[in-house]
């Protein structure tokens, strides 16, 4: 009877440390930032340099590492395991990295270059990761400017239009006393259908970024702010990604091939396409010309059609993805910019607006 509930009880104390390590594994995994991964792919790619052999390496990272729930460190333990297991550091790094980076690192694998797969998962990280945060930075801004602007309509709404009720009965109101009242109304009133109607755009906009695809997001929102934003982003992720597939020596289609298992629908929806058309035998400007999709964009494939039709595509592919990523960062400084200046006459409007209202008041005041 004893040993039963002895064996009960270390099953129990197995199964709860089995949940809690899981626990820890998927908060690590979630925690894993850009930054995390930059540091990893740096520090394997620099003793990989100085010759030491993977599994070595490893080992030696996770030694450097004193915190238990280190994200890290969690990594590598996945990494260990999945190299003791015959298995390679991309299988290791499932769920730890993107997809695409993974990939990066499996073609380097199979060409036995991992440290080049490591430093041009580097390059990805960087490029992407410069462009995530040039929109991010340049977008935050309006949106504070509309904060403020919606937060100074609640003050006049709360504070000043009742004094202006006092001095002059708001059925008389009429010019500038007339809109600034109607507008700060307006927005103040309906504060929650607003809410209510941005939080379901939002989430729905969010929702259709990498998962909408056809006819409309091909024609249309392609086109629209933030759907183009995104096809910038994933324009330049693409061929970063390619280019460091082709320089692990893999052929067009096969890259193609790679970066299409584990793609989003709306990237699937483009790489399949340009895939159909390689298999034709066209080079990869003209396949990405065919497809329809006009993916990156129809100036990068103007560009590529002319970089791709002779010999040392890949070299050319990789140098045209560094000069890609400069021009798209630009490209999103440019939109950004004009949502700030958008979101600066908001904010100036309305307080002219809220000037204007109180000369009418003076004038109104002064004629009695």
């Amino acid at each position: 009877m004893l040993n039963r509930l002895r064996h009960r009880l270390k099953a129990s104390f197995a199964t709860g440390s089995t949940r809690s390590e899981g626990l820890g594994r998927w908060i690590g995994q979630k925690t894993f930032s850009t930054t995390d991964r930059m540091t990893l792919y740096e520090d394997l790619a620099f003793l990989l340099e100085n010759n030491q052999k993977t599994e070595d390496a490893i080992a030696g990272l996770q030694r450097s590492r004193r915190r238990k729930n280190d994200p890290v460190l969690l990594c590598l333990n996945d990494v260990r395991h999945a190299l003791a297991r015959g298995r390679g550091l991309d299988v290791g790094l499932a769920g730890w990295v993107p997809s695409q980076e993974a990939t990066i690192l499996r073609a380097g694998r199979l060409a036995k270059d991992l440290r080049g797969a490591l430093l041009r998962a580097i390059e990805v990280v960087k490029g992407v990761g410069e462009m995530k945060t040039t929109a991010l930075v340049n977008l935050t801004y309006p949106l504070m400017l509309l904060a403020g602007t919606f937060y100074m309509m609640q003050m006049v709404s709360e504070h000043f239009l009742p004094r202006l009720e006092q001095l002059s009965p708001s059925e008389s109101w009429t010019g500038w006393m007339w809109w600034l009242g109607a507008i700060t109304h307006f927005f103040v009133d309906n504060r929650y259908y607003f809410g209510a109607g941005l939080a379901a755009f939002t989430v729905w906009v969010i929702w259709s970024l990498p998962r909408l695809t056809g006819t409309v997001r091909r024609r249309v929102l392609d086109h629209l702010f933030p759907w183009s934003l995104y096809r910038e982003v994933q324009g330049v992720a693409f061929l970063l990604n390619l280019s460091a597939l082709l320089r692990a020596q893999l052929r067009t289609d096969e890259a193609l091939d790679m970066l299409s298992r584990h793609a989003t629908p709306w990237m699937y929806e483009r790489l399949t396409a340009t895939r159909r058309q390689v298999a034709r035998g066209k080079h990869l400007g003209q396949a990405l010309a065919d497809s329809g999709f006009a993916f990156p964009s129809r100036e990068a494939i103007d560009r590529l059609i002319l970089l791709t039709a002779g010999p040392g595509g890949e070299d050319n592919i990789e140098n045209f993805a560094r000069m890609w990523l400069r021009k798209a960062i630009g490209r999103i400084k440019r939109v950004c910019q004009a949502f700030q200046l958008a979101g600066m006459l908001a904010t100036a409007g309305y307080l002219l607006l809220t000037f204007l209202a109180t000369q009418d008041l003076s004038s109104i005041i002064g004629n009695r």
